[in-house]
């Protein structure tokens, strides 16, 4: 009996085995050119020969948004004067889930026509603008209301991660045990479904 369904159970569990798995996503390699035009669109003259990207960086969609997360100093001197040669942005991709979070490198300096050509005050000013353009910070105490047809649940959150207006943003329950990914909605409010 056994010998005689041998044969429908070796093809069954054949033809199983490529169930549940899924297919591996496409990837994009980000550009230093990209960089450049996103720092470009935030009034900050960069050409492509200007950045250095630190590491292959890939995302799941060829032209994604880039946000600017952060701009600092790349050295500080020894007498606490910050070196204004060179920049470490960190960007992100504007909707997470196409990106993770990388550095780039960025020399203010161009030689243009034989003439040094200096954007890192203008550069600087965005470094200033970029510290406070989150919603919410790392750590901020917050709501977190989920919606679905009949159920509205409201968890207090604190928020893992910096985080603007219409992003989606890790954020952990006050004990840590539930992790959430939500969209800010204000510097206290987040929301997501079910």
């Amino acid at each position: 009996m056994i010998v005689r369904w041998m044969p429908v159970l070796l093809i069954a569990a054949t033809s199983l085995y490529g169930w549940g798995q899924s297919q591996a996503k496409q990837r994009f390699a980000l550009t230093a050119k990209q960089v450049a035009q996103t720092l470009s669109a935030k009034g900050v003259q960069i050409s492509s020969s200007q950045v250095l990207l630190l590491a292959n960086v890939v995302a799941t969609e060829p032209n994604p948004a880039l946000d600017v997360l952060s701009v600092e100093p790349l050295f500080k001197q020894a007498n606490g004067q910050t070196d204004a040669t060179r920049f470490r942005v960190k960007m992100a991709c504007h909707m997470q889930d196409e990106c993770l979070p990388f550095y780039a490198i960025v020399i203010p300096f161009e030689v243009v026509a034989g003439q040094a050509v200096d954007s890192s005050r203008v550069f600087e000013g965005l470094a200033w603008k970029q510290n406070v353009a989150f919603t919410i910070r790392s750590g901020a105490h917050a709501r977190l209301v989920m919606d679905e047809d009949h159920a509205h649940i409201e968890v207090a959150v604190i928020s893992l991660e910096n985080g603007m207006a219409g992003q989606k943003i890790r954020v952990a329950t006050p004990n840590h045990k539930q992790v959430y990914v939500a969209e800010v909605v204000s510097a206290n409010l987040l929301k997501r479904s079910f």
